[in-house]
């Protein structure tokens, strides 16, 4: 198979098996981004180093920035969810906690590996997704909502009704650890990395498919889906599919929470508080932005711990009220703010005229 090269003013064309690759050479396109890499990369030298300099303990920083990483892993199939199905998920956590009592139960009672109950858990979240996919076609708005805000409620009575299996809100011990170095330290490095390279793997997957075909697609069904099916898009099934995949994927930080901790409590994850905070990290990002998930998710995370050691038992009040705020001076969210700057680097978005 030959492979040509076919230089052009900011880009290279490279032909290859058939298919034509463009790779934008221009270092504004690529700068930003990579230097958003290394600072995400360095977050634990950058953590540890801020901790010896005011003399504190950086364990906490640590499972601060992880806490993060469970926020983005979670957001970022939430955003393409939202965008390709037109509806907005009030039950992630159901798909999270799904992820977690499959892996928990699976190491418990038969042993298996992390390695091996991550595809069970990507699969059963992934079986789950599709049995429950039809919702995004019978139902929308209010009626939607509530249906994916009762999935974590019933749930959490099937813990409590189950507890002799599912523990309840003692919840599930003895799951193996993915990580056991010695060094109490090192190892919540490693589960920093782990759980970075999850979310920087979901980050370069939705990226791709928002700007291929499918994702104009999932713009054009997100902004008018009767538009859309007048058009002849397949709308069913693109959201089925979207949803589909999206579940299992939020299941696998289920699957992280549970070999990170050694344990798992379900109802620990499938309370209001943490779905607001995934809700904020998705809102707070931008619309549609999945890179401002990233900064939504480590401010929020920050601010969580900030507000968790300064006000006490008050934590949780001022948080909201903090995020609160914030909601309403961002617009835009955090991405709206780097747009500002950056106004020639906006992504294209489609508007389409509904009727009057």
């Amino acid at each position: 198979m030959e492979i040509k090269f076919e230089p052009r003013r900011g880009r290279l064309v490279i032909h290859a098996f058939g298919r034509k690759y463009d790779w934008i050479i221009e270092p504004r396109y690529w700068r930003n981004p990579v230097i958003g890499f290394l600072i995400w990369l360095s977050l634990p030298l950058i953590v540890t180093l801020v901790a010896s300099l005011i003399n504190i303990k950086p364990v906490a920083l640590i499972s601060t920035l992880i806490f993060a990483n469970i926020l983005i892993i979670v957001s970022i199939p939430l955003v393409l969810q939202i965008i390709g199905t037109g509806r907005v998920n009030f039950g992630p956590h159901f798909f999270v906690a799904l992820g977690g009592y499959t892996a928990a139960l699976l190491s418990k009672n038969f042993g298996i590996s992390p390695i091996l109950t991550l595809p069970v858990s990507f699969i059963i979240g992934l079986l789950i997704g599709l049995a429950l996919s039809p919702i995004t076609i019978i139902s929308r708005g209010v009626y939607f909502v509530l249906i994916t805000l009762l999935l974590p409620f019933i749930l959490a009575e099937l813990a409590y009704w189950r507890s002799d299996i599912f523990g309840a809100e003692t919840g599930i011990p003895g799951v193996e650890v993915m990580v056991h170095t010695g060094n109490f330290m090192n190892d919540l490095i490693i589960y920093f990395y782990i759980s970075f390279l999850i979310g920087f793997l979901y980050l370069l997957i939705v990226d791709r498919v928002l700007r291929s075909r499918y994702g104009f697609l999932m713009g054009v069904i997100n902004e008018d889906e009767d538009v859309a099916a007048a058009y002849g898009i397949d709308v069913n099934r693109i959201k089925v599919i979207v949803f589909t995949f999206t579940s299992g994927a939020m299941a696998v930080a289920g699957w992280f929470l549970a070999h990170y901790q050694g344990s798992f409590t379900g109802p620990a994850w499938l309370t209001p508080a943490f779905l607001i905070l995934v809700l904020l990290t998705t809102t707070l990002g931008g619309k549609g932005a999945i890179y401002g998930v990233v900064i939504s998710g480590y401010v929020i995370a920050m601010l969580r711990e900030v507000t968790r050691t300064t006000f006490g038992e008050l934590s949780t009040v001022a948080l909201f009220l903090i995020l609160l705020i914030l909601l309403y001076l961002l617009r835009e969210g955090f991405w709206g703010l780097y747009r500002k700057r950056r106004y020639r680097e906006y992504e294209p978005s489609i508007r389409i005229r509904r009727k009057t």
